[in-house]
């Protein structure tokens, strides 16, 4: 017991070091070339541990007194398995067209776009104030991005009402870089 407290807190401590710049953690090479049997060598919180998954949660709110508001969440992960959802709300007297997009761009140079668009209706126009999303499935091609990129990824959401949505993927994907390829996946 006294030794894994004591290497808890020594992990801590080097990691509190690593963010602060005062010592370099090791590179993604480095951090990798470890047996794939020995994670249990690896303590909790430790800086040699790479991302396994892409998670992005963000509220979304419009400024210039557009009265729509919610949240997204987008998770991607090794196997290939993906999650986006989320909820937007119109509480003025308009109405409004929603478009959100997610780009994540692997290092290998695959853009996988996640997209969504709907309609929310203010007082004035019957229908739903709310838009809300869940789209869940598996694609071999982002299993294969992950395995090919050992995990490095960049990623940028943006998120308009009365938009173009194509003029909002594009920016989007110019937004994380050069892509080899770009797969669409509509929400």
């Amino acid at each position: 017991m006294v030794s894994i407290l004591k290497r808890r807190v020594a992990t801590g401590f080097a990691a509190a070091l690593v963010a602060a710049g005062t010592i370099a953690g090791p590179t993604a090479a480095e951090a990798t070339s470890a047996p794939s049997s020995s994670p249990a060598n690896l303590a909790p919180d430790s800086p040699t541990i790479l991302p396994t998954q892409v998670i992005i949660n963000r509220n979304v709110t419009f400024g210039g007194g557009v009265p729509v508001g919610g949240w997204y969440s987008l998770s991607v992960f090794p196997s290939g398995s993906y999650n986006y959802s989320g909820h937007m709300h119109d509480s003025g007297a308009p109405s409004y067209n929603f478009a959100g997009v997610c780009v994540v761009r692997f290092g290998n140079g695959t853009a996988f776009v996640f997209q969504t668009s709907g309609r929310m209706h203010g007082t004035f126009e019957s229908g739903s104030r709310d838009y809300n999303w869940n789209r869940s499935a598996s694609r071999q091609s982002i299993r294969d991005a992950f395995r090919d990129s050992n995990g490095a990824w960049k990623a940028r959401c943006s998120n308009r009402v009365n938009a173009d949505i194509g003029a909002l993927v594009d920016s989007t994907v110019q937004a994380v870089g050069y892509a080899a390829k770009v797969i669409a996946i509509v929400a």
